[in-house]
């Protein structure tokens, strides 16, 4: 195995992991908020047994991800604590009224299995559902693109593969196509082999992960950035945290469009001498105290001014936007 195949073994083990992981405990933090007594020691189990898979991956993640996994896992914990402390009374008085039951009752046993399903209940809404936009080329995609069922959850993970010399737009409109788009919430996107592409990604719940981007310029809003491998990218950000990239060149990074908001700009910090971000981005392949050769924040006469590119013109917006990597 190459030095490259091992690198994106490891990132695909590690986005695989950090997304499965971090979705159930997303689950197992819902269900402790509509939980009683009874549950105490089901969801127990289950917070030890990811405490087991983390342990089992510690030395396979990237730090950034092993620090986040843990807090997670500890925030569960202290989660789990306080409904031990506020069921305390309860479960007493749990294992009185289990006394006077006597066992032939086959309707009263059947009981419990039923409460459990009950619990199980409101994850369901907030488990993401998938979709997937694919093998496109000289395209303009709107938000259609993530209409499904009207049955399906509102929170939906989309993964976007193979896209190139296209625009993605979405943005929610009121355009009467996209309506059933427009009511889903975007948890999560895997983003893969873009070329010469703008992506405009509106507002992530989650994360947003990237790898093999050449040539493209991606919008968004998020609470994680983490991108791979990418070559001549422009990204334009509102997140909560610091975007993070690895194996990559030719980044530029800046600050989402106003004219794409809907809140207050973030406070800007300075990134070096006369240029500043909201952010500060978190270069994996450059760890050390001089600059990253790898990233740089976009310079004023080099933002993109017209948001967001119309269908009717797109190609003319694709020449103009797209930073073009210099071999």
């Amino acid at each position: 195995m190459t030095s490259d195949d091992g690198a994106e073994a490891i990132w695909t083990f590690a986005q695989a992991f950090t997304s499965s992981f971090q979705a159930s405990c997303s689950e197992l933090a819902s269900r402790l908020k509509v939980a009683n007594a009874d549950s105490v020691h089901s969801i127990a189990g289950e917070i030890q047994a990811l405490n087991k898979r983390l342990t089992e991956a510690t030395g396979r993640l990237p730090s950034y991800d092993q620090r986040q996994n843990e807090l997670q896992l500890k925030a569960l914990e202290k989660s789990l604590e306080e409904l031990r402390s506020s069921t305390a009374g309860k479960t007493k008085f749990a294992f009185k009224r289990k006394v006077k039951i006597p066992a032939p009752a086959s309707a009263e046993t059947a009981t419990p299995p039923a409460q459990t399903n009950a619990l199980a209940m409101p994850t369901t809404p907030i488990s993401s559902a998938s979709r997937t936009i694919s093998d496109h080329s000289n395209s303009y995609l709107s938000r259609s693109c993530l209409s499904g069922p009207s049955s399906s959850t509102n929170h939906i993970e989309v993964s976007i593969i193979r896209i190139s010399n296209s625009v993605l737009n979405l943005l929610t409109t009121t355009n009467e196509s996209t309506l059933s788009a427009n009511t889903v919430s975007l948890s999560a996107l895997h983003i893969r082999d873009i070329q010469n592409s703008i992506l405009i990604l509106g507002s992530v719940d989650g994360s947003i992960m990237l790898h093999n981007l050449t040539n493209c310029v991606v919008v968004a809003g998020c609470h994680q950035f983490r991108m791979h491998n990418s070559t001549a990218v422009d990204a334009y950000l509102d997140i909560t945290s610091n975007p993070i990239i690895e194996s990559c060149d030719q980044v530029r990074f800046g600050a989402y469009p106003s004219e794409l908001k809907t809140t207050s700009d973030q406070q800007h910090l300075i990134t070096r001498d006369h240029t500043e971000l909201p952010f500060l981005p978190q270069d994996f392949s450059h760890i050390r105290a001089t600059p990253s050769p790898h990233w740089r924040a976009l310079e004023e006469d080099e933002l993109v001014r017209d948001w967001p590119p119309l269908e009717t013109n797109y190609t003319v917006q694709l020449e103009r936007a797209l930073p073009g990597p210099k071999f």
